[in-house]
């Protein structure tokens, strides 16, 4: 890869960053207050995990892959914005369940990220069995 080509992929990753992040904004806006911002928070980051498996799975690269595999869905799936809502709840917290919370988070998204990978696989394999 050249040096205009990374360069051509570092803007489609910031474009992309920049449309995830609008939506993660209006989203913790718009639904956030209905559904409770450390709930939504949890599930845009479940879900961007499991379409970037799908997405990694897929097998794509160029442009497309780095505007939404890399930007968009690497800015809807702020592990620190999940961390700061599991760590900054109301209830006080023990020192041993504050390593255990950032762990579980860290797990939720890499099995959500495994379970899109897996899921277009079988989804691949299925297809490439339909006669015709």
């Amino acid at each position: 890869m050249n040096v205009s080509t990374s360069v051509n992929y570092g803007w489609w990753v910031a474009a992309g960053g920049a449309v995830g992040a609008l939506v993660y904004y209006l989203a913790v806006k718009a639904i956030g207050p209905r559904m409770g911002a450390s709930r939504l928070v949890l599930a845009l980051t479940m879900f961007a995990c499991l379409f970037l498996g799908i997405m990694v799975a897929s097998g794509r690269n160029g442009e497309g892959y780095a505007f939404l595999g890399v930007g968009v869905l690497g800015s809807l799936a702020p592990f620190t914005a999940v961390a700061g809502q599991a760590l900054t709840q109301r209830r006080p917290r023990s020192r041993h369940s504050i390593p255990l919370i950032a762990l579980s988070i860290f797990l939720v998204g890499v099995s959500m990220a495994m379970l899109g990978y897996i899921l277009a696989d079988i989804g691949s394999k299925g297809i490439e069995k339909l006669p015709g």
